[in-house]
């Protein structure tokens, strides 16, 4: 058996109404909170309200700018802020940004340099503040990971940055705050959460515990992401565990090419994260069948995606095309990708040789 490690200290408290705990999970010494969220979540739903309601008679404090897509300044301004406030813990609330964007903050409150230096590998002085993540998507798993993702507007491209101190100390995933999400939101981070455990399970660096668990992932997406489109309670607890598991599958398997290719949809045309991946993943699966060794699991995959007739129609049904002339893509533009992915690193834990033909050839056949 392959060996390995497995390394995982969030707290979780999983389970409806388990936002009320949160005052007795923080540390007795802490004083001074900064809560990161968005404008919409802030203004639009009662989450935040709820939030603050639960965090006693400490000194709370809110940063609230947070963008769908995070770049550097975005990151920095929130940084500035929790050094001067003098912030003991940040709280990240909402989608797989916020808690990206709190985990930021976390960074910079207590290392001088900015954020690009760091993603660049300068090693960070003192380890990040603690934080709390409470999502309100269920699809980042950025509440159970030690990573957090930015985009480099100068380079247009997005970066991703892992760090031991990056795990929240607690993460509490009330699915009763994913019910406000629109359809829109629940399908395409559901979208996410099922990418993310099919691409760790298809990982070199994946191993036999975090195939269960991966596979798991999947299955209850499967199952359950139709229905919670639908808003149905069940359907939607299930996907809020769901995505809280794979966002602990890739912290241990990762994620391989298809989350990258993904990022060029984003980037050049302002595809949501999860169906961006997913438009993609029928192209994917085909190279893989055709040219990766790891047959067993390629057939395993099949045979969940059985029922709905293909991981294609799975996608379809859910009214996310997997054409990517539909979002605008052109034929010229692929070059440019394909520039894009293949420098990243998790072409190496792809299971099969990639080259920039290859991926070429990807993302014409899903044109």
């Amino acid at each position: 058996m392959k060996p390995f490690n497995f390394y995982f200290p969030t707290k979780v408290i999983f389970g409806r109404k388990r936002i009320s705990d949160l005052a007795s999970l923080l540390p007795a010494e802490v004083v001074r909170i900064l809560v990161v969220t968005d404008k919409n979540i802030a203004t639009r739903t009662p989450v935040l309200e709820s939030v603050r309601s639960h965090l006693g008679d400490r000194q709370v404090f809110l940063f609230q700018d947070v963008k769908e897509n995070p770049d550097f300044s975005n990151v920095e301004d929130g940084g500035r802020i929790a050094r001067d406030i003098e912030a003991e813990l940040i709280v990240g609330v909402g989608g797989g940004s916020s808690m990206d964007v709190a985990k930021g903050i976390a960074m910079l409150a207590v290392n001088n340099h900015g954020l690009c230096n760091y993603l660049k590998g300068e090693p960070l002085l003192n380890s990040p503040l603690p934080m709390v993540c409470i999502p309100t998507t269920s699809g980042s798993g950025s509440e159970a990971t030690p990573y957090a993702v930015f985009t480099d507007l100068e380079n247009q491209s997005k970066i991703g940055y892992a760090h031991p101190g990056l795990f929240p100390i607690v993460s509490i995933v009330d699915p009763e705050l994913t019910y406000s999400m629109p359809e829109a939101i629940v399908v395409n981070s559901g979208l996410d959460a099922l990418t993310h455990a099919l691409e760790s399970y298809l990982s070199t660096e994946s191993f036999v515990m975090n195939d269960v668990l991966a596979l798991h992932v999947i299955k209850s997406v499967l199952e359950n992401l139709q229905a919670a489109s639908r808003k149905e309670p069940m359907a939607m607890d299930a996907m809020a565990y769901a995505a809280m598991l794979a966002g602990i599958v890739i912290t241990h398997g990762g994620t391989i090419l298809l989350h990258i290719m993904g990022y060029c949809l984003t980037m050049y045309h302002g595809v949501p994260h999860g169906k961006a991946s997913a438009a993609l993943l029928p192209a994917v699966l085909d190279f893989l069948r055709d040219h990766s060794p790891i047959k067993d699991k390629m057939k395993r995959l099949d045979e969940l995606f059985a029922p709905h007739g293909s991981a294609k129609t799975f996608i379809e049904d859910l009214g996310v095309s997997t054409r990517l002339s539909s979002y605008g893509v052109l034929p010229g533009e692929l070059e440019n990708f394909v520039q894009k992915v293949i420098v990243k690193s998790d072409v190496r834990v792809t299971p099969a040789p990639v080259t920039d033909r290859d991926i070429f050839n990807m993302y014409q056949s899903a044109l």
